[in-house]
């Protein structure tokens, strides 16, 4: 039941942007404030792991019943810092979330050789997709996968004609997309035909 009664302006609750400014707002010096902030940098990981669990709509009793250990256990792993956590930790939570842990190790790549490793990644997904599609004996899946494959083509020769021109045009020299000849590319997409060119 509503008492009618409005509550005023210096007793209604405060209300914070973010948890920082309410621990700035409420901190009795400067040094919590700069605990709080070490703190958050140290949990980066830690807190996207529990994204990756909240995401997949999991608790962590869901969890640690993936990861064949306790809830507790599960608990203390999401409250620890970045710097105690192992690489196995985060590989075996994130394989009971169905998060994915990308990791590179190495000189970091140029742009040409991201873009090769990108593509060979493709190829290995769009392999895998074309075995399903071959394998499959339900048509609705072969005739899903073969539409993705016209989009895909589409798409990708869409995005490799418009960066193309936006290269310097140099003397003498053909762009390399003229090998498909100046005529524009018809294909299917969800049905449509649709046109890409050059």
């Amino acid at each position: 039941m509503k008492s009618g009664i409005t509550p005023s302006p210096a007793t209604r609750p405060q209300r914070f942007a973010s948890v920082r400014d309410l621990v700035k707002a409420t901190a009795a010096d400067g040094g919590q404030v700069r605990e709080f902030d070490r703190r958050i940098k140290g949990s980066v990981i830690v807190n996207a792991l529990i994204r990756s669990r909240a995401a997949a709509g999991m608790t962590q009793a869901d969890v640690a019943e993936k990861m064949t250990c306790t809830q507790s256990a599960v608990s203390k792993l999401e409250h620890v810092a970045d710097a105690e956590l192992t690489l196995q930790d985060i590989a075996s939570y994130l394989h009971a979330t169905g998060g994915r842990l990308n990791l590179g190790i190495g000189k970091q790549p140029n742009r040409v050789e991201r873009i090769k490793e990108l593509a060979i990644c493709l190829k290995s997904e769009l392999e895998s997709l074309a075995d399903l599609s071959s394998n499959s004996d339900d048509p609705s899946i072969r005739q899903s996968i073969n539409g993705f494959f016209g989009e895909a083509w589409f798409n990708l020769f869409k995005i490799l004609c418009d960066t193309t021109s936006r290269l310097p045009k140099e003397p003498e020299q053909t762009s390399p997309l003229m090998l498909f000849g100046s005529e524009s590319a018809c294909v299917t997409v969800a049905g449509k035909p649709e046109k890409a060119g050059c």
